[in-house]
């Protein structure tokens, strides 16, 4: 599985909108064999924004900077805007 070469960048998604990304990072986490990524990903719907924060902010640092990663980094940051920004 591969995302596409380019993203739209969003700073103003919705709760529902971050919900309905998080199995897309999922599945490329599980298909790139990034078990403990793939696992921080699973059971967040209903998690406090804090909590799904934190743990996309872990899922960043596993990502270790790798190339290869580099379009999941940018989801997973993507997202943690978002969060951060939610009211």
């Amino acid at each position: 599985m591969t995302f596409d070469s380019t993203m739209k960048f969003s700073t103003n998604m919705s709760r529902a909108d971050i919900d309905k990304k998080v199995p897309e990072l999922k599945a490329f986490a599980e298909a790139a064999q990034l078990g403990e990524i793939a696992k921080l990903l699973t059971d967040t719907a209903g998690l406090p924004n804090a909590e799904l924060a934190a743990r996309m902010t872990r899922c960043l640092e596993l990502t270790g900077g790798k190339d290869e990663y580099g379009l999941l980094y940018d989801q997973l940051d993507m997202l943690i805007i978002n969060l951060r920004n939610l009211k």
